[in-house]
């Protein structure tokens, strides 16, 4: 196999990985604890009062590796675990007002990380790179407007029809 396959699919996936240092390079210095791992949580918008299970589904991992995600940043005060009120034996994750103010300076991340991309390939350029995105993920998810991304810690982070995403 020639070695400039892995190098092409391999394009995706440094662009996502840019992304994520991006983003943890604006909130990290304030959240010394936090790794690129820790960021899976937040994919997906709100995890307050989610299962572990369900992370771990949403981020395309183990229960056992998002567990370990979910102890790191519980024992670092981001989030508590407790008893789910319909399953004794479910626990459900929720933020810590740190945890609240870690989603918010990741919604802002985002957006800010959003937004060098669309000023690095003018609007156009970026409006079709998500639609070709949308298309080869069967996403129907439209481009977040990143002036609801960037809300005030508590409230909903709902773009134009869903949460917010780590590019």
């Amino acid at each position: 196999m020639s070695t400039e396959i892995p190098r092409y699919f391999g394009l995706l996936r440094l662009a996502f990985d840019q992304a994520l240092t991006a983003i943890l390079d604006d909130v990290g210095p304030h959240h010394p604890a936090l790794r690129s791992a820790h960021l899976q949580l937040f994919r997906f918008g709100g995890i307050d009062g989610s299962h572990t299970a369900e992370l771990a589904a949403h981020a395309g991992m183990t229960k056992q590796s998002m567990h370990e995600l979910v102890t790191h940043l519980e024992r670092n005060g981001y989030l508590v675990r407790e008893v789910d009120p319909a399953d004794s034996r479910a626990r459900l994750v929720r933020l810590t007002a740190t945890g609240r103010k870690l989603e918010h300076q990741i919604s802002n991340a985002i957006a800010a990380t959003l937004d060098a991309w669309e000023e690095r390939l003018g609007t156009d350029r970026f409006d079709a790179l998500w639609t070709t995105l949308q298309e080869l993920t069967g996403s129907t998810t439209p481009l977040p407007d990143r002036s609801l991304i960037r809300t005030e810690p508590g409230q909903q982070r709902t773009g134009r029809g869903g949460g917010h995403v780590v590019p």
